[in-house]
């Protein structure tokens, strides 16, 4: 049995249950992954020249270490034969080790939210690559697990649980939900709920897990909330506990353990002990509870929010041509949300809130038409007519540079695939109960001058 093999069996035996049978935290810990320092890259570290593992704990110690993963990853991904074995391998082990977790899921005493909380953050930490690498193998380990854990009778709680910190991470809540079958469907996470001020019942596809969880770190990045101090003497003395809630916060609350996991992951990161993303920003201080609860609750408003829009725009896709208002001049329009951009020059990807292709363009020798659609909740009504216009010029600005001119599509499985494509046209939509309706026929002029179709939906 592999290295990586056996840690995700310790890892399935060392869950912690709060309220369940275990009453204090206990099992095995990633102190020695967590002192590693990575040399420089060489294949040789993990492999010999046809790319077979070679080397006591190379495969995890690969994985642990994400720079290095996405070298491999990206290898592969061009082609090169021994990238392509050692990656090969390492999605083996991820898929052996998704059935072991499943096995061991079975045994646990508590197997329902918000009763209890599941302690699956070390799975989070033995992949801690969110780039495409990462995303990869977290993928591969999900869909593997979810397959094995329904099939042996595992509880829904249970399976969103893992799922929900390998492919979401800080997940805005967790909730029971309903069965979704047998087996998961590929590419899909069935039966995932998030819930805030409002519920968000469908399942996300993979990718959009990966995109959601990317957009709420940005998110978190941009917030202006209160934070903690920095300076880690004196963060850690706001250390917060699972078990010791603010006043009118219930102790079970999957918010404030959530909130718990974020302030230990953000303490680690500013400590050094814990890899941040590739390419990500430095990790700023932990907002201070208050300003993470509304920070949530504003981010799972934005997602209503979003998908409302991308709704309306499925339901104008099954309208005819001439009765089609934000789909307009589009023969055969496909609606995809949260797809990853790559821009040349930079290495994040964006996601945009929803792509429409026309799949009438696909014909060969003909450019494709795409349009980009970016959804924002603004208020205006208190803003005057200089502050209005700021704001949109803004909005706009940062529609056309994430969402605009020439991209490449980065959502596995779309048409566009890998293909770099020029956005035909850039769409910016508001919630239209922040609009005065005296001012949107001039924004929607002023928007127009540059060459920005702006839109006004009502939430339903």
């Amino acid at each position: 049995m592999s290295h990586w093999f056996r840690v995700a069996a310790l890892v399935a035996l060392s869950l912690v249950l709060s309220g369940s049978r275990c009453g204090e935290d206990e099992g095995v810990t990633l102190e020695v992954l967590r002192q590693d320092v990575a040399p420089p890259f060489d294949y040789s570290l993990y492999s010999d020249a046809q790319g077979r593992l070679t080397g006591k704990n190379s495969d995890v110690l690969l994985v642990y270490r994400s720079a290095h993963l996405e070298r491999v990853y990206a290898d592969a991904q061009q082609g090169d034969t021994r990238a392509r074995a050692l990656f090969g391998q390492l999605e083996a082990q991820a898929a052996a080790s998704g059935h072991v977790v499943a096995d061991q899921a079975l045994g646990l005493v508590c197997t329902s939210l918000p009763n209890c909380t599941v302690r699956w953050q070390f799975l989070d930490e033995l992949i801690p690559s969110r780039e495409a690498g990462g995303m990869r193998l977290r993928h591969v380990f999900a869909t593997s697990f979810e397959r094995k854990a329904r099939l042996k009778g595992v509880e829904n709680a249970v399976i969103t649980a893992v799922l929900s910190v390998l492919l979401v991470g800080a997940v805005v809540e967790m909730a029971e939900v309903r069965a979704a079958g047998t087996e998961a469907r590929a590419g899909a996470v069935q039966g995932r709920k998030l819930v805030g001020s409002a519920g968000l019942a469908e399942g996300l596809s993979l990718e959009e897990a990966a995109a959601l969880e990317a957009r709420m770190a940005e998110a978190e990045a941009l917030e202006v909330g209160a934070r903690l101090p920095a300076q880690l003497e004196v963060l850690a003395r706001h250390r917060p506990s699972v078990n010791q809630p603010p006043r009118g916060v219930a102790a079970d609350s999957v918010r404030w353990v959530d909130y718990v996991a974020y302030w230990e992951r953000r303490y680690e990161e500013l400590a050094g002990t814990r890899q941040r993303p590739v390419g990500a920003p430095p990790a700023k201080p932990p907002l201070a509870w208050d300003g993470y609860n509304t920070f949530l609750g504003r981010f799972q408003r934005a997602l209503d929010f979003q998908r409302d829009v991308a709704r309306a725009l499925r339901r104008e896709a099954g309208l005819a041509k001439g009765e089609r208002h934000l789909l307009r001049g589009l023969e055969q329009p496909l609606v995809a949300e949260n797809v990853g951009l790559a821009h040349e020059g930079h290495a994040a990807l964006t996601y945009v809130d929803q792509l429409v292709l026309d799949e009438v363009s696909l014909r060969p020798g003909q450019p494709p038409v795409v349009h980009s659609f970016s959804n924002k909740q603004r208020d205006f009504k208190s803003l005057s007519k200089k502050e209005t216009e700021s704001q949109l010029d803004a909005d706009m600005q940062e529609a056309l540079t994430k969402y605009g001119s020439t991209v490449e599509i980065r959502r596995p499985g779309h048409p566009l695939f890998g293909r770099k494509v020029t956005v035909s046209r850039v769409h910016l939509v508001y919630d239209e109960q922040g609009i005065p309706s005296t001012a949107r026929e001039a924004l929607a002029i002023r928007a127009r001058k540059s060459n920005i179709e702006l839109h006004f939906h009502a939430q339903e």
